[in-house]
């Protein structure tokens, strides 16, 4: 492969080194690799679009590529985000390209996005799910999503312990469309409720059990008020 020249036009120098978020799927039999192996992934992705990625300083240097929110195992992916550094000077158009080409079947490039490093990591304000119901009756569904949205506090049980979130959030929402449950839950500080005890509250729970595959059809993040780098 030919290493990619920077563009006059399309390059900007950013010190040493470049940010970029990538928004991408991950779909299909990819769902089943970890977290861990998903770096590896991005890592052979980078060194195929012939680009190096930075490490962190100090006595164990680690490479600088984070996943804002970590997928469990088992769901697919239709708007993941990794963020990354590499270092030098870069052409985005050219690495939107080669990225696409060399990405595995089951993830595909959504968004490539340069940003300033000053930023500092993505925080995540929740995400949202979709899975298909199989019910031909949804009214016992759509009565308990009512019961739900009439509480002030959506309590869940885990260990022992409550995890609950306010109905009200804007990033708590159960709604059915067609086929299909889909359903957002508040990233909490105190401690999120999970995909997989929302549906087993509302009665659905049994479709992870028989293999019905659950997405994650969003991940919301926090967007500061500073813009991209231009490129």
């Amino acid at each position: 492969m030919q290493p990619i020249s920077p563009s006059p036009t399309a390059a900007r120098p950013i010190a040493d080194k470049t940010r970029l978020r990538i928004r991408f799927t991950k779909c299909g039999d990819l769902r089943w690799i970890s977290h861990r192996d998903l770096q590896r992934v991005w890592e052979r992705l980078l060194r195929r679009a012939d680009l190096q990625l930075a490490f962190s300083q100090g006595f164990h240097p680690k490479p600088l590529i984070s996943f804002p929110s970590a997928l469990a195992l088992g769901i697919e992916a239709l708007d993941e985000v990794v963020e990354l550094e590499i270092l030098g000077v870069v052409d985005i158009a050219a690495i939107d390209q080669v990225l696409r080409r060399e990405m595995p079947e089951g993830m595909e490039l959504l968004e490539l996005q340069a940003l300033e490093r000053a930023l500092g990591k993505a925080k995540v304000l929740g995400a949202s799910y979709r899975i298909e119901h199989q019910l031909l009756d949804t009214s016992p569904l759509q009565a308990r999503i009512q019961a739900i949205q009439q509480l002030p506090l959506l309590p869940i049980e885990r260990e022992g312990k409550m995890i609950s979130c306010e109905t009200s959030d804007p990033f708590f929402e159960l709604k059915i469309e067609g086929t299909y449950f889909f359903f957002s839950l508040p990233n909490l500080a105190a401690g999120s409720i999970r995909p997989s005890e929302l549906l087993a509250h509302v009665g659905l729970g049994h479709l992870l059990e028989d293999g019905w595959t659950l997405q994650r059809t969003a991940v919301h993040l926090l967007e500061p008020n500073v813009p991209p780098v231009a490129t």
